[in-house]
C-alpha cells in the first residue's frame, strides 16, 4: 500500500505480536484489535483495517507510509484501509472502498457496517465473555442491551435459546440477519424491541429464569418521552431482576463501560444483593482478549451460581 505521507507520526502504534495475532486467527477470528497508540487505535476487520483518531491531529497525509501498515514480514496485509476521527461524521478510504464487510468471530460470521455514522455491530474487546458462554453452553440466555446480540448468537451456537432485548430496532434486525447470516432457526430466539427497565419486571413476574444473563448497560441513552436510562442510577434496581431471573447454577455477565465505576465497588453493589437473596455464587473478573490493554476494557464481573 503506498500512499503520499510526507512526516513520521511522533508516536507510531504498538502492533499486536505475530503470535498473539496468530493466535486469535486460529480461534476462527478475524476482528480485532490490531494496533494502538496515543489517541489513534487501529482494528482489523476481516481484510479491512480501521484507524480511529480521537482528536483531528496527525491528519493521515502527514503520515508515514508504514504508519498504517502492519511491521515488515508480518502474515496479513490489509485490503482496504479507512481512516476516522472519532465524532466526525465522514472517514476516508486511503485504500480500497466500501463500509460494509463480513467477519469471523469464534467461527461465527456477523455483518459489520464500518461508516462513521454507525455502530459497527461487534464489539471485540468482549470475545472472551462471549468464548466463555460457548464452552459453557447455556440452555438458555437473557441478553440485556442486546444490540446486534452477539452473544445470543454465541449461545445458539453452543445449541441454547435467547432472549434478546434492546431499545434499538435497527439493531436488532441486525442481530436477526447475524443470525440468518449463521443459518439458526428464529424460532428457539425471541428479540424484544423495549426498554430493559419494563421488560425485568415482567419477567420477573412471568417467572422466568435462564441459564445465563448479560447485564451490558450503556452509560446513558435515551429511553424516550424524557424517560433517559442513566447506569449509575438504574444498575442496582437491574441486578436486582437479574438475580431473580438467574437460574441455580446459572451464570450472570455484569459489564460496565463507564470510567468511573471500579471493579471493588461493583463487586461490593454484586455482593449486596447476593447476601440480600442468600445466594451463594463464585466471583470472577470478565475475560479480557489478550490484544486488549487492560486499560481499554470495561469494568466487568462473571457471577457464578454455586447454590
Amino acid at each position: 500500500m503506498a500512499l503520499p505521507f510526507r512526516k513520521p507520526p511522533a508516536a507510531p502504534p504498538t502492533w499486536v505480536a505475530e503470535k498473539i495475532w496468530r493466535g486469535i486467527e486460529s480461534t476462527g477470528t478475524d476482528a480485532f484489535l490490531a494496533a494502538w497508540a496515543p489517541h489513534l487505535r487501529i482494528e482489523r476487520w476481516g481484510s479491512t483495517l480501521r484507524a480511529i483518531a480521537t482528536r483531528p491531529n496527525p491528519n493521515p497525509m502527514d503520515l508515514d507510509e508504514h504508519f498504517l501498515n502492519p511491521p515488515p514480514g508480518f502474515p496479513w496485509k490489509a485490503e482496504e484501509v479507512i481512516w476516522q476521527v472519532e465524532g466526525e461524521k465522514s472517514s476516508t478510504h486511503l485504500f480500497g472502498q466500501g463500509s460494509t464487510t463480513e467477519v469471523r468471530e469464534l467461527h461465527l460470521r456477523y455483518g459489520i457496517d464500518l461508516s462513521p455514522d454507525s455502530a459497527s455491530g461487534l464489539f471485540p474487546d468482549q470475545r472472551e465473555n462471549r468464548a466463555l458462554l460457548l464452552a459453557r453452553r447455556p440452555g438458555s440466555l437473557l441478553n440485556l442491551f442486546a444490540h446486534t446480540c452477539a452473544f445470543g448468537l454465541a449461545v445458539a451456537a453452543g445449541g441454547g435459546t435467547s432472549l434478546n432485548i434492546d431499545t434499538s430496532a435497527r439493531a436488532l434486525e441486525r442481530g436477526r440477519e447475524n443470525f440468518r447470516r449463521n443459518r439458526f432457526q428464529d424460532r428457539d430466539h425471541r428479540f424484544w424491541k423495549e426498554d430493559v427497565r419494563k421488560a425485568l419486571p415482567r419477567l420477573v413476574r412471568r417467572g422466568e429464569t435462564f441459564s445465563a444473563i448479560v447485564l451490558d448497560p450503556p452509560t446513558f441513552a435515551h429511553g424516550g418521552r424524557g424517560n433517559a436510562f442513566r447506569m449509575e442510577k438504574e444498575l442496582d434496581s437491574m441486578l436486582s431482576a437479574c438475580f431473580q431471573l438467574l437460574a441455580p447454577r446459572g451464570a450472570l455477565l455484569v459489564s460496565i463501560n463507564e470510567s468511573n465505576t471500579r471493579a471493588g465497588e461493583l463487586e461490593r453493589r454484586i455482593r449486596s444483593h447476593l447476601q440480600e437473596r442468600e445466594i451463594q455464587a463464585r466471583l470472577e473478573p470478565s475475560r479480557r482478549p489478550p490484544e486488549v490493554p487492560e486499560i481499554r476494557m470495561p469494568t466487568g464481573i462473571w457471577v457464578f451460581r454455586e447454590d
